[in-house]
């Protein structure tokens, strides 16, 4: 070989060499610059939807190799590849240019393999069939050279990059950096998707938990507005109590004056028995509305002491037999064995037999007997249970639900029911149970158990 041409071959070695570094120093910028933007993409709000990711790329191909047009598309809900970016030049005709792109990304979608088309050669790397219309497309748009490249993820495609440009050798020479960035552009999509779910589930939970203060907010407010109804009805109920109680007093005492010591005719008799009888069963009411009111403000004291429940039993039968005489009812107490001393509230106690007592008697038709038993269950255990024959309870839950006293209706709520109400607060205040249960042909028998002794709690 002559000098000459020893050399040709060694400039053009040289030309290859430098080719090849130049083209390193390049890949290298541009993995440095993908690294920066993962980055930028981790720790900063500025790239954070996948548009912003192909922005961001385009951009970088932009800036290194001067190219009229990049086109990113990727895969949507319905699969198919849908333009997610485009950067041009600002003079560039972006229209034309998106003709173009969507024509090389259709065949890379059908194809799955990397296109290329270039009008300042005399054949096209695409292939054979279809050159001619991607020809005359660029011809159309003005451009000379377009490449689509594929990118792929686990064996799928998910995306093509579209490179448009009216100078070829500037996208020859940015093939292989289109190429380089084609995986990362999935892998900066995927965190910005994930980023972006983030995002709307902190959002969710901060507007979740909005919601929950306000409903707290809200809660509270209800909560000081039932604390101020409450006050003004424990102060209307004790005020009643004083000025309803004063005058009802001397009512009762001036009948009672007026039946024991007058001379009264038979009809002036009958009327201050009635007076006396209405007087009592009003005093009655003032007293459960008032205990009803201390019950359910939490104001209940317990006096405990030992005493027979046998006698107290007796004693409470023995104070509604009046009750029972004027319905023409018969109250029959039987006791079981065993049955001793318990150690509780005796006051109490007493007031919930006569509820209980009272019901029955008023539930009870003319003629009837009503069953009071008391056995031993357990050691420490007693059981109560007074059974009439009224009749039967369509819906027993509902028995000793608390009653709307100031919304009166054709099926009022009587007194005896309220004392129910009452009834039950009181057996819970002790550490008893009541059941009821509906008595075959007819009737309701209650059974109230008590403890010997206080519970523990």
């Amino acid at each position: 070989m002559s000098k000459q041409g020893i050399d040709k071959a060694t400039a053009s070695a040289e030309e290859t060499v430098n080719g090849t570094e130049e083209r390193r120093g390049e890949l290298h910028a541009l993995s440095a610059e993908i690294v920066d933007l993962f980055y930028t993409q981790t720790f900063s709000p500025t790239i954070s939807t996948p548009s912003d990711v192909c922005a961001a790329f385009s951009e970088m191909l932009l800036r290194h190799w001067d190219l009229c047009c990049i086109i990113i598309y990727l895969r949507d809900g319905d699969g198919s590849l849908t333009q997610s970016a485009i950067h041009t030049h600002e003079h560039f005709d972006q229209a034309r240019a998106l003709e173009v792109g969507a024509l090389l990304a259709s065949t890379v979608e059908s194809g799955g393999r990397e296109l290329q088309v270039w009008l300042d050669e005399s054949e096209s790397a695409a292939a054979a069939e279809g050159a001619d219309e991607y020809r005359r497309a660029l011809e159309k748009a003005g451009l000379y050279a377009g490449v689509a490249v594929p990118i792929h993820a686990r064996g799928t495609l998910v995306g093509a990059l579209v490179a448009v440009t009216a100078y070829p050798e500037r996208l020859r020479a940015a093939l292989n950096g289109i190429r380089f960035i084609s995986a990362p552009i999935v892998i900066a999509v995927g965190n910005a998707r994930r980023a972006a779910a983030l995002r709307q589930q902190h959002e969710r939970i901060e507007h979740l938990i909005e919601e929950l203060q306000q409903r707290t907010h809200d809660l509270e407010e209800a909560n000081r507005e039932l604390q101020r109804v409450a006050r003004y009805r424990s102060l209307f109920l004790a005020r009643m109590s004083h000025e309803l109680r004063t005058p009802l007093t001397s009512i009762l005492g001036f009948t009672e004056i007026l039946l024991d010591h007058e001379d009264l005719s038979d009809t002036q008799r009958r009327f201050c028995e009635k007076i006396q009888s209405s007087g009592m069963q009003l005093q009655s009411s003032l007293n459960q509305l008032v205990d009803l009111s201390r019950l359910e403000a939490g104001q209940t004291e317990l006096f405990l002491h030992e005493f027979s429940l046998r006698q107290a039993l007796h004693e409470s039968c023995m104070a509604v037999a009046r009750l029972a005489q004027k319905q023409d009812v018969k109250v029959d107490c039987h006791y079981g064995e065993n049955i001793g001393t318990i150690v509780s509230d005796e006051g109490k106690l007493r007031q919930v037999l006569y509820n209980f007592l009272a019901h029955a008697i008023g539930r009870s038709p003319a003629g009837a007997t009503i069953a009071v038993t008391v056995d031993s269950l357990a050691p420490l255990r007693y059981q109560i249970s007074i059974e009439d024959h009224g009749e039967k309870l369509h819906d027993m839950s509902r028995v000793f639900e608390p009653v709307d006293i100031d919304a009166p209706s054709e099926q009022a709520t009587s007194m005896n029911e309220l004392g129910l109400v009452i009834a039950r607060r009181l057996i819970d205040a002790i550490g008893g149970t009541v059941e009821l249960e509906s008595v075959a042909g007819g009737g309701l028998k209650v059974r109230i158990a008590l403890p010997a002794r206080p519970t523990k709690g």
